[in-house]
């Protein structure tokens, strides 16, 4: 029974963003939103110039051989097993 109503509801909240989305267009058209520029003109770059962090071959070597499973020098992990 809860399955049915639950099905219900779904395809009824469904329907309704639906319509939201195609209201929605439908006042974007009207307003005349095809012709607006989005973009915005930033005076900098908002990334630092940092050198990258240069990679330790010894660290690296440490974490694999800790790792409990490695293929092609990479850590495999277990993957949506909750």
């Amino acid at each position: 029974m809860y399955s049915v109503i639950i099905m219900l509801d779904t395809k009824k909240i469904t329907q309704q963003a639906k319509k939201i989305m195609d209201d929605f267009v439908k006042e974007l058209d009207k307003a005349g939103s095809k012709n607006l520029d989005f973009t915005v003109e930033r005076d900098a770059n908002i990334r630092d110039d940092k050198p990258k962090l240069q990679t330790n071959a010894d660290f690296r070597d440490r974490m694999l051989k800790n790792a409990p499973n490695v293929k092609n020098n990479c850590i495999v992990a277990e993957k949506k097993k909750w």
